[in-house]
């Protein structure tokens, strides 16, 4: 059990190595969400250092157990918010809180869905043979051409580019169908 929070005895204070490992989990969503809501992608450092910066200093406001992202994205929104009231200060033309925010819950509703879609591109990876993921991984990961990789294997080119297709339409239709199963 983790030690009591000073602030609020109720809850409990999160491990430090746990936060840190949420939020480089959740450093490129994060990023994406504050880079959808603000139109000045030169600031986008600049708030996401303030906003890491929040979220550690009131890491004991956090309550563990809870939706860590939707706190993290919550801190984001209003960072964000304090940098365009000082745009709007400075007479720089900015979108509206009210736009700000409709288009604030459709980045979050977007992060959500893209969490879905690469679960369940994982669990269809997953379930692939071990030779259709060697081959996706010289592919796409490691860019070896497929010629290089046919001339390794000792076999024809087109028999390579005819698994990798393969391998995708079943990838895809593994993905359709867990995407279809989610409520």
């Amino acid at each position: 059990m983790s030690p009591l929070n000073p602030k609020h005895p109720e809850r409990e204070i999160i491990n430090s190595r746990t936060l840190v490992q949420e939020f480089e989990s959740l450093r490129p969503k994060l990023r994406g969400y504050i880079l959808s809501i603000l139109p000045h992608p030169s600031a986008i450092d600049d708030i996401m250092q303030e906003t890491m910066i929040l979220l550690w200093e009131k890491r004991a406001d956090y309550t563990q157990g809870t939706n860590f992202k939707a706190w993290a994205f919550k801190v984001a929104y209003f960072k964000t918010l304090s940098y365009r009231r000082d745009l709007q200060r400075n007479k720089v033309v900015t979108l509206s809180e009210d736009l700000l925010h409709r288009i604030a819950g459709a980045a979050e509703e977007q992060t959500e869905e893209y969490d879905g879609r690469f679960q369940a591109l994982q669990d269809c990876l997953d379930s692939l043979a071990p030779k259709d993921q060697q081959l996706l991984k010289a592919t796409y990961v490691d860019k070896q051409s497929l010629t290089d990789q046919a001339r390794q294997l000792d076999v024809p080119p087109n028999r390579l580019q005819k698994a990798v297709s393969r391998t995708r339409m079943a990838l895809r239709s593994c993905i359709q169908r867990k995407l279809s199963q989610t409520p």
